[in-house]
């Protein structure tokens, strides 16, 4: 194996750290007779041939490890903003077996780089050479005789059990109580005493990435449908219940990034629009699962299709799609899609501006005039308003949204580990009966980097805010208060079946850096949508 120098950015002279790095990940990788790590000397004729540069890529990787006749190649690197610190690395096998490994962590203090390069090191041996580390325990005593086995007592019924315990109790999640949420609701100016309450579930140990609300199984009541990475999960909330009604496993080689609700093929079933891209994050590889009265199938697979279902004033749900070009994430036109022969067809076009991705943009009453409207974010964050023609009607100079899914470009020979670019969050046109208006809603979520560096991301709190028009632009009408995390998702429906619009959202306490080592948590909040909207003073 050869390790080749981490690349340092960084205001600051720490150069030092190249050889701290590859010290300790020199001594945590080398296995006697199975893993060998070449030394600096070694190496340092090679990378001066091959990447003069200082900049190295997976393609430069490859040329190394060919001319060192190495089989894996680890290279990366550290950047340092403040008090910041992230760090970058992939492991490419140089005979083409397996698909490279990427790694990432970050930390708020300097001095955990090497605890963070020890996680990572520890990631390697276990999922590239099976070496799992395991801590050393003291030996059981031998147990006690085994009293004779008594009949267990009848099994109690669990109907009317808390949904949250029940959950626990089969080990599906934890609970955390450390996270004093309860109190948090939307702040329009009210007293402490009269805001709502928000309704927390119980954490999830994986980082939830996608939310969506709709009747999935056909029997009159709204499900909620979460994504996690690589798996779909149904519940149902119902008079003070939050149950799992069903999951769906996907393989590995799909990463969910996004889910939407709609019965676009009119059969009673709301269908679940699924997109999510390849193991390697740079292809789109999206699904539809529907309901058949036993279990969840698809019946559409391996589509090229990003999918988004807005909410029309009069049409209702609409499906859209944008078949993106490898590379080019946003660079494909936005089509509404409707159901024909079995299949799920573009028919008439969203006009929008270049670049616009679908993930990001919905139609709806934004201008409250009873026409339908497309809204998106732009490619740096800032909403914008479209008018039928595609022309920017109007567009904000603060920056919302803020997402850690990601698509991966081809290399632009900067030298990154990998070329991230970020797909925006959603946003959602919503009608309050109260008022009788359309509010624009959106998500905040503060990057402590200031969008200052393109490829890395730390979202520290977050609040979700609602907007109306006011014939010159969307003006603010209220905001939840803030939470600590980021929201990578959130809807709008009747969450609990009460008749009543509810406001939901997948907050991400954790952010799981290290897979395998550092465990991502997240949990669904929610609150009423239905009180009197004022506007903030």
């Amino acid at each position: 194996m050869a390790l080749l120098p981490f690349k340092i950015n960084s205001a600051q002279d720490l150069s030092f750290l190249k050889e701290g790095i590859f010290d300790m990940l020199t001594s945590r990788l080398s296995s006697e007779g199975r893993v060998e790590v070449l030394s600096r000397e070694q190496i340092e004729g090679a990378v001066k041939t091959e990447a003069a540069s200082g900049n190295i890529n997976e393609t430069t990787a490859r040329r190394i490890g060919n001319r060192l006749n190495v089989d894996f190649v680890l290279f990366g690197s550290l950047t340092v903003l403040g008090e910041n610190v992230s760090i970058d690395a992939k492991l490419v096998d140089i005979a083409g077996a397996r698909t490279a490994l990427t790694f990432f962590d970050q930390s708020q203090d300097l001095g955990a780089v090497i605890t963070k390069i020890n996680l990572i090191a520890a990631d390697i041996n276990d999922r590239m050479f099976g070496r799992a580390q395991v801590s050393a325990t003291a030996k059981a005593p031998a147990a006690a005789a085994a009293a004779p086995t008594a009949k267990p007592p009848p099994k109690k019924s669990r109907v009317h059990d808390h949904p949250e315990k029940v959950l626990q109790d089969d080990g599906f999640i934890t609970q955390d109580k450390s996270e004093g949420v309860s109190t948090l609701g939307i702040d329009r100016g009210a007293t402490r005493e009269s805001q709502p309450q928000i309704w927390r579930s119980a954490s999830f140990n994986h980082r939830i990435n996608g939310v969506a609300l709709g009747d999935v199984d056909g029997d009159g009541k709204i499900e909620t449908v979460t994504i996690a990475p690589h798996t779909v999960l149904i519940f149902r909330s119902e008079g003070g219940a939050f149950r799992k009604t069903a999951e769906i496993k996907e393989s590995i080689n799909k990463y969910l990034i996004g889910v939407d609700t709609a019965d676009i093929n009119e059969n009673g079933f709301a269908e679940i629009f699924v997109t999510s891209l390849n193991a390697d994050h740079k292809v789109v590889n999206s699904y539809v699962l529907e309901y058949n009265g036993k279990k969840f199938s698809k019946i559409i697979d391996s589509s090229r299709h990003y999918y988004r279902v807005a909410v029309t004033p009069d049409r209702g749900r609409i499906l859209l799609g944008q078949r993106p070009k490898v590379g080019k994430p946003s660079a494909g036109a936005i089509y509404e899609m409707k159901w024909q022969s079995g299949d799920y067809i573009p028919t008439d076009p969203i006009k929008t501006p270049r670049n616009t991705n679908l993930m990001g943009l919905t139609v709806g009453d934004v201008l409250n005039s009873g026409q339908e409207t497309a809204i998106a974010y732009r490619d740096d964050d800032r909403i914008r308003v479209i008018d039928p023609s595609g022309d920017t009607r109007w567009d904000n100079r603060e920056r919302f949204g803020g997402s850690m899914l990601y698509a991966s470009l081809p290399w632009d020979y900067r030298g990154q580990v990998e070329n991230k670019w970020y797909f925006p969050l959603r946003l959602v046109v919503w009608h309050n009966k109260t008022t009788k208006e359309s509010e624009v809603i959106a998500v905040q979520n503060h990057d402590l980097t200031s969008s200052t560096l393109k490829e890395l991301r730390y979202f520290t709190k977050t609040y979700i805010a609602g907007y109306t028009w006011d014939s010159v632009g969307l003006s603010p009408r209220w905001k939840t208060r803030q939470l600590s995390g980021y929201i990578q998702d959130f809807n709008v429906g009747d969450f609990d079946n009460d008749g009543q619009d509810e406001l939901i959202a997948a907050l991400v306490l954790k952010e799981g850096r290290v897979a395998l080592i550092s465990e991502a948590k997240s949990t669904i909040i929610g609150y009423e949508l239905t009180s009197p909207q004022q506007p903030e003073s």
